[in-house]
């Protein structure tokens, strides 16, 4: 297997059917949320979503509230950022391969 289809194959599982695009949706929903309002209840529903890698990058020393102003803080929330991506292309990947899982069965069951 060539190395670059690993992504492209990471990426399809992620992308190709209705459940890991509605993950996407619900994600880009939250983030959109988190941002409009930073301080009301919806605002850590993204780390939730993108849970159990993304508790991984509340130990990182960097993120919204780091000290500094303008340029080191829109650094730190972009750095922040990257975990959160990783870890929702990770969720979509499994949910997307456990589609796959379950219509393969399905389909091996009837055939």
């Amino acid at each position: 297997m060539p190395k670059d289809s690993r992504p492209r194959r990471l990426l399809a599982l992620a992308t190709d059917n209705w459940p890991a695009r509605g993950y996407w949706a619900l994600l880009t929903a939250s983030v959109g949320a988190a941002l409009a309002f930073p301080d009301g209840s919806l605002a850590p529903a993204p780390l939730l979503l993108t849970a159990p890698l993304s508790t991984m990058a509340m130990v990182l020393p960097v993120g919204p509230g780091t000290g500094g102003g303008g340029a080191a803080e829109v650094f730190a929330t972009a750095l922040a950022a990257v975990p959160l991506l990783l870890s929702a292309l990770v969720n979509a990947a499994a949910l997307g391969a456990l589609t796959h899982h379950v219509r393969d069965s399905r389909a091996a069951r009837h055939a």
